[in-house]
């Protein structure tokens, strides 16, 4: 072993729990996407349980199926990245996508 093994398994631990750090951040934010698309659907699904007017429910029910999209597409990002070009590729078809609807 090299007197040098030591400080590279000293950086790769660094660079290890950095990487988890991020990761947790990462998956914390995903958490508030999952939950506010869960939220939207329970609101569309009591505003139309109360006879609300179809545009909100509609509109509700709209953005939870919009925000689970996003959802599912960070996901597969953040998991199962695309090289980066088919990555930015990808990105402009969803923004081509959201601007059509």
């Amino acid at each position: 072993m090299s007197a040098c093994a030591p400080k590279v398994i000293q950086v790769k631990a660094t660079e290890q729990a950095r990487e988890e750090a991020q990761f947790r951040k990462v998956e914390g934010a995903m958490l508030h996407v999952e939950d506010a698309a869960r939220r939207l659907a329970e609101v569309a699904g009591e505003l139309k349980q109360e006879g609300a007017p179809a545009h909100l429910v509609a509109a509700l029910e709209t953005a939870a199926g919009a925000v689970r999209a996003d959802h599912k597409r960070l996901m597969k990002s953040v998991y199962w990245p695309a090289p980066d070009d088919a990555q930015q590729e990808l990105a402009a078809e969803c923004d081509q996508q959201r601007l059509a609807s």
